[in-house]
Parts: structure tokens; C-alpha cells; sequence
């Protein structure tokens, strides 16, 4: 039977995040910069992790400006579930590339994305680096399923995920830097993930012409009505 919705699909470049164990973080966190003061030396130090902070600062920024578009993305999706009469013919016949609205399908990118900038803001730059590219492949497949009577609605800056910052391919998976405090911007992503509607799935194209015939039924009433 044909499905009216249309998920992100599963990426197959996306890999398990294995947590550490062991140590505790502060413990783990200071061992790394132990190894990093021996390799580079205590005077280069300082510059080394302003370099990095500067580094996590340019991401979290990134990563904020994602959860303001994917925000608006999702919001106009959501207000697409409104315009039914508008596209429902569509849907009920299977046209490509038309099928259900559905704005849970931003969560997952959002989580990742969440993750990465709280991983980030308690100085873990690396793992916030992995988790963020986990974020941009879940968005890329979000923006590749949205319902082409969304996609008709969003400015041209809205129509596809950005490209990852350069920076993040030279930074290595144990990199570390001072933590910071959460950007403000970060609620976004508790928005997005408290929007939970979804529609009921679009009846079989044989009920399609009863719904057309009530349709044409309501127009004449509301001329006759008007004269």
C-alpha cells in the first residue's frame, strides 16, 4: 500500500559514536591537555587553545544559524498542514514528490546539532566536530524528503542544508579547548523538538472523487449563498 509520508532517509555514511570510558571527564580532559603541553610545549600552550577556542566559537555560530533555518524550514511546513485543499489531489494520487507534510522530520538533525554544541561548550571540540557532521548528513536527508508543496514555500536560502565549515576537516577527534557558556541561540532547538504534529495518512485515491463531489457541493452552496 502506498504511504502518503515520506521520512528522511537513513544515511548510510553515518557511523556509531563509541563513548569513552574510564576516566572521568575532567580527568580525561586534563590528561589531553597534558599530552598536548608535551607535544607542542607549555609556552605555545595558550595559543594552541585560543586557536581551537576560536575554532568552537566559528562552529556554535554555525550550528546556531542552522537551528534558525531548519526553525523557519519547519515552521512553514507546519503551517502547510493548514492548506490541505491545496494539495491533496496530489498526495491521493501519488504525484512525485508530493506526500504528507511532517515537521518531526527536523528532530533528529536538531539532536545531533544539540548535542554537538553542548559538547562543544564543555570544551570537547572533537567530538562536537563528529557529532555535528552526523547532524549535517540528518539534515541533508531531511531537506532531500521535504513535500514539494513545501519546498515551493521556502525563500531560495532555505531550499538546502549549508556546506560543513572548512575547518572542521582539521580538527582532530580528541580535540579540546576551555569550556564556555551555551549560546543563546541554543533554545532553538528545544522549539523544534516540542513541535510534535503530524496528519493522518491521505485516504485511498478511490475516496478521492467523494471528496472532490462534497468539495464542488460546498463551492455552489457558498454562490448560492452570495446571490
Amino acid at each position: 500500500m502506498r504511504s502518503s509520508h515520506k521520512s528522511p532517509k537513513n544515511n548510510e555514511r553515518m557511523t556509531r559514536v563509541k563513548r569513552s570510558s574510564g576516566a572521568r571527564a575532567g580527568d580525561a580532559d586534563s590528561q589531553k591537555l597534558a599530552q598536548v603541553a608535551k607535544a607542542i610545549g607549555n609556552q605555545n600552550l595558550g595559543a594552541h587553545l585560543q586557536s581551537k577556542s576560536a575554532q568552537r566559537d566559528n562552529l556554535l555560530a554555525f550550528i546556531c544559524m542552522r537551528l534558525q533555518t531548519i526553525h523557519d524550514v519547519q515552521a512553514k511546513e507546519r503551517n502547510e498542514m493548514k492548506n490541505e485543499r491545496e494539495w491533496f489531489r496530489e498526495v491521493a494520487k501519488g504525484v512525485q514528490g508530493f506526500h504528507l507534510p511532517d515537521p518531526k522530520r527536523w528532530h533528529e538533525c536538531t539532536k545531533y546539532f544539540q548535542r554537538a554544541a553542548m559538547a562543544m561548550c564543555a570544551g570537547h571540540v572533537g567530538r562536537g566536530v563528529q557529532l555535528l557532521q552526523r547532524g549535517l548528513e540528518a539534515e541533508n536527508a531531511a531537506f532531500e524528503s521535504i513535500p514539494k508543496q513545501v519546498e515551493v514555500k521556502l525563500d531560495e536560502h532555505e531550499k538546502s542544508p549549508d556546506n560543513a565549515p572548512g575547518e572542521m576537516m582539521d580538527i582532530d577527534p580528541d580535540a579540546c579547548c576551555p569550556s564556555t557558556g551555551k549560546p543563546q541561540e541554543l533554545q532553538l532547538a528545544d522549539r523544534i523538538l516540542n513541535i510534535s504534529d503530524h496528519m493522518e495518512p491521505t485516504p485511498p485515491l478511490r475516496f478521492l472523487h467523494w471528496w472532490k463531489r462534497n468539495e464542488e457541493e460546498e463551492e455552489e452552496e457558498e454562490e448560492e449563498a452570495d446571490e
